[in-house]
């Protein structure tokens, strides 16, 4: 079996990929690739680009290359793609169970008008640097803002710059200035690449902003790969808006009925993927930094019940597991 690393948009080092998958078939008559517990678009990730290189040279039989995928979504009219469980939304509640929180740690324990919105990066992708620098600089209100460079040197969590220059190269004054003033690290982060437990340590935060800007790991391309990122605001009864990929929200809604918040805030956004979702999403973050007081609060009283039924949800999916 070939374990295959990805990145937001890219295979991590597509040479030795090639060379095991060359090995592995010559002496096997077939590869297995895993994708590594993760759910990228594997065209997104030119993962497919690669095995055509290597099938049209060698002569393989694609039907005869395996990818394993935590991508829901995923198809390939030639190469077998093996659908393997997802299980975030299992791991979520678990290590928040871990950490003794409850329903009661959360429900109506905000004050709005605190901190508006929470950005609680690891990787600083593109996307999370875009988000992290338009509510920074263009926001009026307070926001709880953090995001970490690297755990370990040398690792491929480093500042993702270049993808800035694919994605949006307009933000990159905005994310200049955000790196040239810095930006606070996640806090209580471990310092290594958190494990299970500790991806839910930042819940302890989640009382002191009001809406969760959720950025996901796997945004590009045809991909539903949902990890604690998303479901972490949904334990923690925390609205939120998500960068994710087109159809992201919808696909939520069908697959779990888990509620989204259209009733507050225009989510046509989940209409659009990469930098004009971004752009889409700038103008709710805008339009709900104008809000006053006394409109923050009340949107607060009126969504109860969609986080408390987004809360409920969570709990029923995992009895199924």
């Amino acid at each position: 079996m070939i374990l295959v690393k990805t990145s937001h948009n890219h295979v991590w080092n597509p040479a030795q990929v090639v060379a095991e998958i060359i090995a592995e078939y010559q002496t096997c008559g077939k590869a297995v690739i895993s994708l590594n517990s993760e759910g990228p678009c594997c065209d997104a990730v030119k993962l497919y680009e690669l095995l055509n290189q290597v099938c049209n040279l060698f002569g393989f039989d694609k039907r005869q290359i395996t990818i394993q995928t935590w991508n829901v979504e995923e198809l390939h009219p030639e190469y077998t793609i093996q659908m393997m469980p997802q299980s975030w939304h299992v791991t979520a509640l678990r290590t928040a169970n871990a950490h003794g929180y409850s329903a009661g740690n959360f429900r109506n324990k905000k004050t709005p008008t605190n901190n508006l919105f929470g950005c609680m990066y690891n990787i600083p992708s593109w996307n999370r640097l875009s988000l992290l620098s338009y509510i920074k600089y263009q926001c009026s209100r307070p926001s709880l803002l953090a995001c970490n460079g690297t755990w370990e040197p040398d690792q491929h969590n480093s500042y993702y710059l270049n993808p800035v220059t694919d994605f949006c190269p307009e933000e990159f004054g905005n994310i200049s200035r955000l790196l040239n003033d810095g930006i606070n690290p996640l806090p209580n982060h471990p310092g290594h690449k958190p494990n299970e437990v500790e991806n839910t340590v930042i819940l302890s935060f989640y009382n002191e902003f009001f809406i969760d800007v959720v950025a996901e790991t796997y945004t590009n391309g045809l991909t539903f790969f949902p990890t604690e990122k998303t479901f972490r605001p949904i334990y923690g009864l925390t609205p939120f808006i998500t960068f994710g990929p087109q159809g992201f929200l919808s696909t939520l809604r069908s697959t779990w009925g888990f509620r989204t918040f259209d009733k507050w805030w225009d989510e046509s956004y989940d209409d659009c993927q990469n930098y004009e979702r971004i752009k889409q999403m700038y103008q709710i973050i805008k339009s709900i930094d104008c809000l006053s007081d006394l409109e923050l609060n009340e949107m607060y009283v009126d969504m109860q019940s969609t986080l408390d039924h987004n809360y409920n949800i969570l709990l029923e999916i995992n009895k199924w597991k």
